[in-house]
């Protein structure tokens, strides 16, 4: 049989009440019975349940994971890395996900996932973009909560993002590098702070190289007030080699935008990369798959769940505390999709 609560109370000679104390550090015990009962728990090497645990620190034990579904349909591949590493960091707590997905358009309150309702979590981490009407109702409930690569203004909630305008900016160096200074953008909307801090980047990196009459110019810009998809991609490449006859490359927001992308481009009859250089954001498990492979800015998806998870934990330890951002660095993979093939 197992040694429980009971065993060490006997033992030590004291209610399983005052055990519970001694286990979550909570309540006055004095000095003489803390020791007393904690000799007992060292000697036979107890260890309480989980559910013990928790219970005594008012704790649940779960941790709230939420996506929306449009995101998680698109992404799937960025997404399911920062979940991964979430899960990965939430074993060091001996703490459970909840997964829960949300309509992209939430605007009904019956939509909130129901663990949210009945504060069956003790935190929550929202992986991009949400309706407002869910981060009202975390804020208001006062949920220890993390966003990832999100953020609304007006509302004081911890955040990890990637350094997207760093990203971007070794983008345009490494094309400016080849000779290459006529350079387009394709995008989706701004509504997602990275969208918009990767166009920004791409503007202010081109500017700071002499180019800044390229970036501003508008011919130069395919930006849809929409999610970024492969049609988006696909679109955005025909817009561009049409009012652009002479473009060199096109920098996608993101590796499923650039998979669109060169696709269209092979039906326009326009090689990749002998004709357009193309590029990518976050490096997904396929970019380095595709036909040609894809250049890409690479996230550390795994390292920003686990960033994540130790934020929020933190947060519920410490509910007091400044709000903290973390910006994770990113790097530039170099795949045949931007390199200018050799003469030779």
């Amino acid at each position: 049989m197992s040694f429980t609560i009971k065993d060490v109370a006997r033992i030590s000679g004291v209610s399983t009440s005052t055990v519970s104390l001694v286990i979550s550090g909570k309540g006055y015990i004095s000095e003489s019975t803390r020791k007393k009962v904690q000799k007992v728990i060292d000697e036979y090497n107890y260890r309480p349940l989980r559910s013990a645990r928790q219970l005594a620190a008012n704790r649940t034990g779960n941790i709230g994971f939420i996506i929306s579904d449009v995101h998680l349909s698109r992404s799937e591949a960025f997404y399911s890395r920062i979940l991964l590493g979430a899960e990965l960091e939430a074993r060091n707590y001996d703490a459970y996900i909840l997964l829960s997905t949300v309509p992209g358009d939430m605007t009904m309150p019956d939509d909130i996932p129901r663990f949210l309702k009945g504060r069956d979590v003790d935190g929550v981490i929202i992986a991009g973009s949400v309706s407002k009407l869910l981060i009202n109702h975390i804020y208001n409930e006062k949920i220890p909560s993390v966003l990832i690569d999100y953020s609304i203004p007006g509302f004081d909630i911890d955040s990890v993002f990637m350094d997207n305008r760093q990203g971007i900016k070794l983008v345009v160096e490494h094309l400016v590098s080849q000779n290459i200074s006529r350079i387009g953008f394709v995008g989706g909307s701004f509504y997602h702070p990275s969208i918009k801090e990767r166009f920004e980047g791409f503007q202010v990196a081109m500017e700071k190289l002499g180019y800044g009459n390229i970036s501003r110019n508008k011919k130069y810009h395919f930006i849809v007030d929409e999610e970024t998809t492969a049609s988006i991609g696909s679109q955005g490449a025909e817009k561009l080699v049409k009012t652009v006859k002479d473009i060199q490359a096109i920098i996608c927001v993101n590796d499923t935008t650039a998979s669109g992308c060169i696709q269209k481009l092979h039906s326009l009859n326009k090689k990749v990369p002998d004709d357009i250089l193309v590029t990518g954001f976050d490096d997904v498990n396929y970019a380095a798959l595709t036909n040609p492979s894809l250049s890409s800015v690479h996230v550390p998806k795994i390292e920003m769940g686990m960033g994540a998870m130790k934020m929020l934990m933190d947060r519920i330890e410490n509910p007091e505390r400044i709000n903290q951002t973390q910006i994770v660095p990113v790097r530039l993979i170099k795949r045949t999709s931007s390199i200018i093939p050799s003469s030779e």
